[in-house]
């Protein structure tokens, strides 16, 4: 890659993740409809904050090293692309969770188990799209080893509050949550799961075309 490819590459990754930290925190922290409950170890949540934006800095702090070296932009482009399915991910298990999504592990009184939209495929879409997520910006950075270190102690904080949030639906829900359990995987959706899913994302983008043009 020539100097000034570098220099343009390196500018663009860093208007991205600026941009994105700003939409991020909005798509986290914004009001939604929602039904109140028990917060589950309230604990958790200022933890694993506190945990993305230490990630989330040192992916700022290494694009702004003057030392660094932008990968090929091949890597650049296949970890954006992460990143913007990971947006999808999110958006798509916060659209049907609905009035039962939360930032934090809170369980209703009139809570009922989702298993429609990716639920049917993985039980924690959510937490599956911040994985990939933290991979596409590792990608995006040509993996570097300040990154890959911080972003360790976020990802081991993803899985403990997915097994925190899972006991929480196995106590609500009991024989029902171990029959879903027992059909869905918990992170990676089965081979005839992963067709469906893409089956699926083009239906949902043909009919968002069909109502743009009614």
């Amino acid at each position: 890659m020539s100097f000034d490819r570098m220099i343009l590459t390196q500018h663009l990754v860093l208007a991205f993740l600026l941009v994105y930290a700003v939409g991020r925190a909005f798509e986290t922290f914004r009001k939604r409809a929602q039904l109140p409950g028990r917060i589950v170890e309230p604990y958790s949540l200022p933890l694993i904050v506190v945990a993305y934006v230490a990630f989330y800095l040192s992916l700022l702090w290494t694009v702004f090293d003057v030392n660094f070296r932008m990968p090929d932009q091949r890597f650049v482009v296949v970890g954006i692309m992460m990143v913007l399915m990971s947006i999808a991910g999110r958006h798509w298990a916060i659209k049907n969770l609905g009035m039962f999504h939360s930032i934090h592990i809170e369980i209703r009184d009139q809570h009922e188990l989702i298993t429609s939209g990716p639920y049917q495929y993985v039980r924690n879409p959510y937490y599956l799209s911040n994985a990939i997520e933290t991979l596409g910006f590792i990608f995006t950075v040509n993996f570097s080893p300040v990154v890959m270190i911080i972003a360790a102690p976020y990802l081991l904080l993803l899985c403990h509050r997915l097994l925190i949030e899972e006991q929480a639906l196995q106590n609500k829900f009991a024989e029902t949550f171990s029959a879903y359990k027992s059909s869905v995987p918990r992170l990676i959706p089965r081979l005839s799961g992963v067709g469906k899913i893409l089956f699926d994302a083009k239906l949902l983008c043909s009919r968002s075309k069909i109502k743009s043009c009614r």
